[in-house]
């Protein structure tokens, strides 16, 4: 038979965890605020809930009512007990009770209400120490709840209740809960920064100087001070952080003229004592920063979860919006027979006894009305103008209304536009954050890419409207034209920031369907403003396979030649800001392999026909890029291009071991 054991011989674990819980609180009960209230003691029951485990608690706080405080005192300590315990079964398995703040408004509130029965028609300052009451057991019930369980607080809070259960004691004029005070802010001052560590002294001072026998802000003072000083000095000998504390503990009530400050110095060295006694282990570390890292993963991570906040966003307020329905414009009638038939003698008939034929009359008339814009008396059957006593009166009246009307349905057809804009404008944000910045090449890339840009302005014109750009972002090559409308200064402006943009976006990782749509919705809303619109011709050449996107909005068309084949690539859609904001760019895949020509242009280029540029590409052995460009031109200008803008780009894919790249 097994011998039995010590443990075999203690009450049951659920009996014994409750008798533990009902003496905790009891002892807690010791810990005043000004002699008067118990904070911690009523946290514990307010965290404790109700069932079982409240009730051991309240058991507690009642034992702590009889022993710790006079009668009338007790009872209201009990009252607020009771009233926790009583709104804990109310509450219990509730999502109320499941939430943050609970526990802590609960004690705050108990409190709150009973003390202030008592509190009516005293003066300021006793609703000044209630309030500091009801706050402390705020802050007590959050620091003992559960979920600071794996934290430093909850230790700490009864550590702190410890101080002030004893900060009432005196022994030969040294306070216990002053000792203990001073060694809890050297505590908090051995792992903490200096800022913490001070808030945190002066924090149990405060707590000690409002239970103490005789309030006053004299350890407030010494151990927020001390604190301060201690943690500063924490890398040196715990002695020295010791000898500063005892300092501050001396210096302090001499400077404030405090009664028997050798007491406090007294107790500050028994603290200091106790701390230089404890083991290096047992002191809390202060824990250095870490250098922040920002690898490729975690930037991708964080711009895909703005990415989903940003497209629940757009599905929350956009895609799940009802359709609005349009207005009838039976409220024309209804609004101006209110104002011209309210009075008239023939209202019954009309409106009651004959109301078929008034409604068809109406109806009669909405058709020719609406297409109009405007109400005539022809509109209406003659029974109808014939008996009406006021039919001038109400006639101006639907027109008046017929405006209105028609005011409000422009507003709304603007604002459905407007709304539209700014859905494909949020889906395209959110698009675009889902994709990562793209990662630099690592080493030689295979290809070598020529390239070869001109420009040259309308004849007549200083500026030109149309602008390029050539720019790479990771291994992918960008080519891009854009033909601002018109010419000049205007143009120029337009074309510029088209391009700006684009390579912003581009540069910083985001993919050119994407880039290509959010720009051509930005370009439509100021298209409304200023009408004024933009094309893209786009390029985007993978350098390690030789893989190729030709993106077009209202663009020019492209040619390519492969040996001796050159083909014509063409685009139909219209220009940025005229185009639909859900429309994507046309898109045209191709492979460009090495001795492959590329060659973009403007409208102005090819203004009279494309076929010389066809044969003058057949024709060419091959040679710089920036030649061909300069032939493309000149060929351009004899056959009549000058009436607009030129733009030409001309690319030549090489095998190479060393990219070479041409910026513009």
């Amino acid at each position: 038979m097994k011998r039995p054991t010590v443990r075999d011989k203690l009450p049951s674990g659920e009996l014994w965890q409750s008798l533990l819980r009902s003496l905790l609180v009891f002892t807690l009960s010791a810990a005043r605020v000004g002699g008067l209230y118990a904070p911690w003691a009523l946290a514990a029951v307010a965290v404790s809930g109700g069932k079982s485990r409240g009730l051991w608690a309240l058991v507690g706080a009642a034992a702590g009512a009889v022993v710790w405080f006079d009668f009338q005192t007790g009872l209201r300590f009990a009252a607020s007990a009771v009233l926790l315990y009583c709104a804990n079964m109310a509450f219990c398995d509730t999502k109320l009770s499941r939430g943050d703040g609970y526990a802590s408004i609960l004690t705050a509130t108990a409190l709150g209400l009973v003390q202030a029965v008592y509190l009516v028609g005293r003066t300021a300052s006793q609703w000044a120490l209630c309030a500091a009451g009801c706050a402390v057991a705020a802050a007590a019930a959050y620091a003992l709840g559960e979920k600071q369980r794996e934290t430093a607080l909850r230790p700490l809070a009864l550590l702190t209740a410890a101080v002030c259960a004893f900060s009432g004691v005196s022994i030969y004029g040294i306070s216990p809960g002053g000792m203990m005070a001073a060694w809890l802010a050297l505590v908090c001052a051995a792992g903490a920064p200096p800022a913490y560590a001070a808030a945190m002294g002066a924090l149990v001072g405060l707590c000690a100087d409002l239970t103490a026998a005789v309030p006053a802000l004299l350890l407030t003072a010494v151990c927020g001070t001390g604190a301060l000083c201690a943690s500063l000095l924490r890398e040196k000998p715990r002695a020295i952080q010791s000898a500063a504390f005892c300092v501050c503990a001396l210096a302090i009530p001499l400077a404030l003229d405090a009664d028997r400050p050798w007491m406090t110095l007294y107790g500050s060295a028994a603290g200091a004592a106790a701390y230089l006694l404890m083991k290096r282990k047992w002191l809390p570390t202060a824990e250095e920063p870490k250098p922040e890292a920002a690898p490729a993963m975690a930037v991708n991570t964080a711009a895909k979860e703005r990415a989903a906040a940003f497209q629940e966003l757009y599905n929350t307020m956009f895609r799940t919006r009802p359709k609005e329905q349009g207005e009838n414009p039976s409220v024309i009638f209804d609004q101006a027979a209110r104002q011209a038939c309210e009075n008239c003698l023939l209202m019954k008939r009309c409106w009651h006894t004959e109301y078929n034929s008034t409604y068809n009359a109406f109806n009669d008339a909405c058709g020719p009305m609406l297409k109009r814009g405007r109400a005539e008396a022809e509109d209406f059957p003659l029974f109808f103008t014939s008996r009406c006593l006021h039919f001038p009166e109400l006639l101006s009246a639907i027109n008046t209304e017929l405006y209105a009307f028609r005011l409000r349905r422009q507003y709304r057809a603007r604002l459905e536009d407007a709304r539209r804009l700014a859905e494909a404008q949020y889906d395209q944000v959110s698009e675009a954050l889902d994709e990562g910045v793209p990662p630099e090449p690592e080493g030689e890339l295979p290809l070598r890419c020529r390239v070869g840009t001109l420009l040259r302005p309308k004849e007549g014109e200083t500026q030109c409207g149309d602008q390029l750009a050539v720019f790479t972002a990771g291994a992918v090559l960008y080519m891009l034209l854009s033909d601002g409308m018109g010419s000049g200064p205007a143009a120029h402006a337009e074309s510029a920031m088209t391009v700006r943009l684009l390579r912003q976006f581009l540069k910083a990782g985001i993919q050119p369907v994407s880039a290509l749509k959010t720009i051509n919705t930005a370009l439509t809303l100021r298209c409304q403003e200023q009408g004024c619109f933009t094309t893209i011709d786009l390029l985007a050449l993978d350098r390690r396979s030789g893989a190729a996107r030709l993106y077009k909005y209202g663009a020019a068309a492209s040619y390519v030649k492969k040996g001796g084949t050159v083909t014509r690539l063409d685009g139909t859609s219209l220009p940025a800001g005229l185009q639909s904001a859900h429309q994507p760019p046309e898109t045209t895949g191709l492979s460009l392999e090495p001795g492959s020509v590329l060659v973009m242009v403007s409208d102005g280029v090819t203004s009279e026909g494309d076929e010389w540029l066809r044969e003058l590409l057949r024709q060419w052995p091959g040679g710089d890029s920036q030649e061909l460009a300069q032939m493309v031109m000149a060929e351009s200008r004899r056959h009549g291009g000058l009436r607009d803008d030129c733009a030409a780009l001309a690319l030549r894919v090489e095998k190479s071991e060393e990219n070479l790249e041409k910026r513009v």
